[in-house]
């Protein structure tokens, strides 16, 4: 069956939404896209090799020490792709969050808008039951956090050449940054190239909420009005600068 798909106005249809997935005490989460079209598939699915995937890794973990000084260590491989994913390294991990809110932020942003993405595009937001899907590719129903034993056989391919296991696994992030536990971070783990809304019975456990071109101004609007805002997201002195840029524009220059 196709995946349920509405179109939503306002942060108030976004509301209604969520409070009508059953049950949502099952812990669902979210994700915003800037653009609908695009498939679930993490970063390093798009467009690299499996050996490009780990001449990454590794290099990653070679050179990282010198200019990190919290590395983990040499086995943790859970670790390690938590903060390659934290600072933009392409990674098999794809962002979640259990706020709706958050998700619908990520969507609307102008800064997360690719500078190559034409015109007309709509946005979405995508709604996942973690423990369906877990359950689905012959995990317990339940979403333990990264470095849990059950996953290992999802990430070590990522940094050793290993057998995939060809399927997909959702685990809570780790807080070790004050930037996850603001934006109440958890991964889908992906161990198959397939997207996840591509997955035989994924209309089970995905709904997608679209945000047409048109209303992606207002929607934005609203959210920035409610205080869902960059430097509430991200505390730290970039994002404290973007915002104060985006409220405080300079006028007309002088002729």
């Amino acid at each position: 069956m196709p995946i349920r798909e509405v179109a939503i106005r306002t942060v108030g249809d976004l509301s209604r939404e969520v409070r009508a997935l059953a049950p949502i005490e099952q812990k669902w989460l979210f994700r915003g896209q800037t653009d609908a079209c695009w498939n679930l598939a993490p970063s390093v699915h798009r467009g690299y090799t499996a050996q490009q995937e780990r001449y990454l890794t590794n290099e990653f973990r070679v050179r990282a020490r010198s200019r990190h000084y919290s590395c983990p260590s040499s086995d943790d491989y859970p670790g390690w792709l938590a903060l390659m994913q934290h600072y933009g390294l392409p990674t098999r991990l794809l962002d979640w969050t259990y706020s709706p809110l958050t998700a619908a932020f990520f969507s609307v942003h102008p800064d997360y808008v690719p500078r190559l993405q034409g015109p007309g595009r709509d946005a979405c937001i995508w709604a996942l039951d973690g423990r369906k899907l877990n359950e689905s590719q012959g995990f317990e129903p339940l979403i333990f956090p990264l470095d849990a034993s059950s996953y290992e056989p999802l990430i070590v391919p990522a940094f050793k050449n290993r057998d995939e296991l060809n399927s997909v696994g959702v685990a809570m992030a780790i807080e070790h940054d004050p930037r996850i536990q603001l934006q109440q971070g958890a991964f889908t783990i992906h161990s198959s190239r397939t997207p996840i809304n591509r997955i035989e019975g994924a209309d089970e456990w995905l709904r997608r909420w679209i945000v047409r071109n048109a209303d992606i101004p207002a929607f934005f609007e609203e959210l920035t009005t409610l205080g869902i805002r960059k430097f509430t997201l991200f505390p730290d002195l970039s994002a404290l600068t973007s915002e104060l840029k985006s409220i405080h524009r300079p006028g007309k220059p002088c002729p």
